[in-house]
């Protein structure tokens, strides 16, 4: 009403100038993408050769669209997937399987955030991440300048422990460096302390207008945290704080945590837990984008499920995902598997027996219909490992620092690749869980057999080849078969 009122008493030569402005910060303010998702657990090996490209494919971007998502934001542990200090020369592997993730979400027409997600939260940031980042950021742009534009560049994830000047600074020499090369694709930034939303109104006032804002929303930090065990200190103990605070079911502080800060967040939870609180925290993310006429997105929110009751925990999502939607803020929910994610705990990750069709209905989604999954006996045999592991078969190790090179060009048998391991010590496996479990009872009476070839180097190499069953219960003892591959069975002459 005062903006109607102003205009009313201006000469209508001033309306146009005043309207004009204002139709340029509309377009200013307006991200290309609205909902979706952190597909984690996947470009977050330690090197190229560990990720297990087939652990998603097409069809899972495909069914995060149908949930009505428009856009994936994909963590890689990028410095990983390099030739390492100095030269940080990205293997071409990587970008032959980060490739493949661009191709099927412009199929589908969703945006692809490549985000740098090379971090530990429990190192600090040290600000020779530079060198790093002023490597790999050109190859990227070197690389995908002229795909479409659904590619958007986030530059690092969750920097902290870095003064923000500095910080600053790296960001602006990156964006340089970007756009000497790309200057198509969108950038994603974000402040320090692990991108928190209070910290964009200490980034500088980039010159650049093609970029996107970042901040991550993990609030109140007692409800999200609480029941998780790599907090310092450990927050297992503690469980059921209710949002929003309700002094009636609060939980009693447990002992181990006395003295130490969490009793100060414990002690004033009746006034960050509350639901004002939550709003005005991302208040301040909406008053940076207002005032710097910017676009800001949410990158991350979530809440632990070891820790709170489903209700409260639906209640806190649907509280942070209506007031983002009500001010025009995008997001990208933390996570589509794994511990935060849409399916339900102990299932398969079936997309449409397992999803936990109240939680994604909570986040404004659509959940696909839901039938019971029927184990039945495999009635013909099927790959395990084939160049890739084969989909639905997930790779499950033990063995501590080493590294296994799922795509070795070194003499494979058949196709391109083999498995290749070397140094392997007593009581480490290679592991590949079949998930759903499979029925082998009819191929096992009909006489089929594991069939694999092996070369070797090292005279008196043994190991073991084991069938594990699955417990099925407390009372379940699942049984286990092996067969001892030694110098008996091959000789390790290359």
């Amino acid at each position: 009403m005062i903006f109607q009122a102003y205009c009313v008493a201006m000469k209508k030569a001033d309306l146009y100038i005043l309207l004009y402005v204002f139709s340029f910060h509309a377009v200013i303010a307006q991200v290309p993408f609205h909902h979706g998702v952190n597909l984690t657990q996947w470009f977050q090996a330690d090197s190229t050769y560990g990720i297990q490209f087939t652990k998603f494919t097409k069809q899972d971007f495909a069914n995060i669209k149908s949930l009505g998502c428009d856009v994936i934001r994909l963590p890689m542990n990028l410095h990983a997937m390099t030739s390492g200090d100095p030269d940080y020369i990205i293997d071409p592997l990587f970008f032959s399987f980060l490739d493949s993730a661009a191709v099927w979400a412009s199929n589908l027409q969703m945006s692809l955030i490549m985000d740098d997600h090379s971090w530990d939260p429990l190192i600090i940031t040290d600000p020779s991440v530079e060198n790093a980042l002023m490597k790999v950021w050109p190859e990227m742009a070197q690389h995908y300048k002229d795909w479409p534009d659904n590619i958007f560049y986030e530059i690092l994830n969750e920097p902290h422990g870095i003064s923000d000047s500095i910080w600053g600074s790296i960001e602006q020499h990156v964006i340089d460096t970007i756009r000497k090369i790309d200057a198509k694709h969108t950038i994603v930034v974000g402040g320090e302390n692990w991108n928190n939303y209070s910290s964009l109104q200490y980034l500088p006032m980039f010159s650049d207008t093609n970029l996107i804002y970042t901040f991550h929303f993990y609030e109140p930090f007692l409800f999200v945290q609480q029941g998780i065990s790599y907090t310092t200190p450990s927050l297992e103990e503690l469980t059921d704080v209710p949002f929003p605070y309700d002094s009636t079911r609060m939980p009693p502080l447990p002992d181990t945590l006395k003295g130490t800060p969490i009793e100060n967040i414990y002690n004033s939870y009746n006034v960050e837990g509350t639901v004002a609180k939550l709003k005005q925290d991302i208040d301040m993310a909406i008053n940076f984008r207002d005032t710097r006429h910017v676009k800001i997105y949410c990158g991350e929110f979530g809440a632990t499920r070891e820790g709170p009751s489903k209700a409260d925990r639906l209640l806190w999502y649907d509280t942070v995902r209506s007031y983002l939607d009500a001010n025009d803020i995008p997001w990208t929910f933390w996570e589509y598997s794994s511990g935060l994610g849409i399916f339900k705990s102990g299932g398969n990750d079936l997309f449409h027996s397992d999803v936990d069709t109240e939680f994604v209905s909570t986040l404004g989604l659509t959940p696909p219909e839901q039938h019971p999954f029927n184990l039945n006996p495999d009635t013909t045999g099927f790959i395990i490992y084939d160049d890739f592991i084969a989909p639905r078969i997930y790779e499950s190790d033990w063995i501590g620092n080493q590294i296994i090179n799922f795509y070795s060009e070194n003499n494979p048998d058949s196709g391109k690749y083999c498995i290749f391991w070397n140094n392997a010590g007593q009581y480490v496996w290679i592991g590949f869980d079949l998930k759903p479990d499979k029925d082998l009872s009819f191929l096992e009476q009909n006489k089929y057999a594991l069939d694999f070839m092996v070369r070797g180097t090292a005279p008196g190499t043994v190991f073991d080849v084991r069938f594990i069953d699955t417990k099925a219960g407390p009372d379940d003892h699942p049984w286990r078969i092996r067969y001892t591959v030694n110098d008996n069975v091959v000789p390790w002459d290359g």
